[in-house]
């Protein structure tokens, strides 16, 4: 995913413009923060060093100390702080493409190996029921890995969106302080476009898992009427590790039935219901609009330079 430039606008020290000594670079971690600036100076540091969960922290800390000369800056740099943070997490995550080619791929061996278990249902040849359930069997693994790949992406998305809905709130929360700060709305804008993109990307995934568990779940059907139509004497034998928690069980060969417990759920991300609701309903830009849902990534006509603190 190609993510969009922000405008990096408060990134130096406020020792110059507040009056006082600003921290040298291997300072930060040998004096402890007391004041309001004291935090925000060792926020800067964190930030351009990108340890943004550090520099999330010590921003936190200069907001709270309730300094106003501090707190538009330290807002403005909490809200780089997050989306970086949040745009390490995706980078860092599962790759959006291999993922969606290996959902394809299972889904597709799932049809031809539902296709084929009915086809062989309607033969009753012993040698097409074997293989049948063999392709079945096989099939259903790859659903069930990709599921587990799918899961693994959507709590990647989740986080990230979490960060990123935290940011878009911290530039606007600047702009709401200084109306005229024009470097803050266009942040928030930014921000609210990469999230708008990602939940795409989540309802994508949402909608291939549940075709995915609806799959499996068909083919455990399919796998339990080919088990019990195959002799005890011509059974496909089961390796070791090689059924999973609803597969039919080699010693039973009749009248099993599939454990359906998780199956067709979707995958769920792991943030309230409260702000999954309002970021899968689409963040406005201006409190009317909803944004735009694309698959294209929106990058700002042109950078904007601001003060310097």
């Amino acid at each position: 995913m190609k993510f969009p430039t922000i405008i990096k606008q408060f990134v130096l020290p406020l020792a110059l413009a507040l009056g006082g000594r600003a921290l040298a670079a291997d300072e930060t971690n040998a004096v402890a923060p007391a004041t309001g600036r004291d935090f925000y100076n060792a926020g800067t540091k964190l930030l351009a060093g990108k340890k943004y969960a550090d520099a999330e922290k010590m921003f936190q800390s200069a907001l709270a100390a309730q300094d106003e000369k501090v707190q538009p800056s330290a807002l403005y740099n909490l809200g780089h702080a997050r989306f970086d943070e949040g745009a390490g997490l995706l980078k860092k995550g599962p790759d959006a493409q291999k993922l969606n080619a290996q959902g394809n791929a299972a889904l597709a061996a799932g049809e031809h190996a539902i296709h084929e278990s009915e086809a062989a249902l309607q033969d009753a040849r012993i040698d097409k029921l074997v293989s049948a359930y063999l392709e079945g069997r096989g099939a259903r693994h790859d659903l069930r890995d990709a599921e587990k790949a799918v899961q693994s992406a959507m709590e990647t998305y989740g986080k990230t969106l979490l960060e990123w809905q935290r940011a878009a709130e911290d530039f606007k929360g600047v702009a709401e302080l200084h109306p005229a700060d024009t470097n803050a709305v266009w942040n928030a804008k930014i921000v609210d476009r990469s999230i708008a993109n990602l939940v795409d990307s989540v309802r994508r995934m949402q909608e291939m898992s549940g075709r995915m568990g609806r799959q499996r779940q068909d083919l455990g059907k399919l796998l339990s009427k080919l088990k019990g139509q195959i002799p005890a004497p011509d059974a496909p034998p089961g390796a070791a590790g090689d059924e999973d928690e609803d597969d039919v069980q080699p010693g039973s060969l009749a009248g099993q039935k599939e454990n359906a417990s998780h199956e067709g759920d979707q995958m769920q991300i792991p943030i309230s219901p409260e702000a999954a609701g309002q970021i899968l309903n689409g963040l406005s830009l201006d409190g009317s609009r909803r944004l735009p849902m694309s698959d294209k990534q929106g990058a700002p006509a042109k950078e904007k330079t601001g003060r310097n603190w």
